[in-house]
């Protein structure tokens, strides 16, 4: 028995492929199954006229802050968005030499257009690499 079962949806897979009406089973928090599925699962929903897809990855995000104050980076996961990708619009907050601190929470303040006491508090500012960022 798998824990869940999606049945009724239109699966869109991202890979270019037209969707197709099959149903999906998890179990153990992995895709087990597409296709057919004959087996139950403890729970079951139907995605009558829903598309049912793979998490998304948001390839242009500007959470390199709001990820120390908000470590759901809601409201990404309300939109189906799995993984975020940072620091991409060449400006990032990593790697980070100590005498550029103040800059960088000035720059992100007056570019991000948030409080520069929200950033002097909320993010510690104490990394000096990817790394130690991650």
């Amino acid at each position: 028995m798998f824990d869940v079962v999606i049945r009724n949806g239109l699966v869109v897979d991202g890979t270019g492929t037209p969707g197709q009406m099959v149903d999906v089973a998890i179990k153990d928090g992995r895709i087990a199954a597409v296709g057919e599925v004959s087996e139950s699962g403890v729970h079951e929903i139907d995605a009558k006229g829903l598309v049912v897809a793979p998490g998304f990855v948001d390839v242009h995000t500007h959470f390199d802050a709001q990820v120390f104050w908000d470590t759901t980076l809601s409201p990404s996961p309300l939109h189906g968005v799995t993984t975020v990708i940072s620091g991409n619009c060449g400006f990032t907050i990593a790697p980070l030499e100590p005498e550029h601190g103040d800059y960088m929470m000035q720059m992100l303040a007056r570019v991000e257009g948030m409080p520069l006491t929200s950033l002097q508090q909320g993010v510690p500012w104490n990394w000096r690499t990817f790394g130690e960022y991650l």
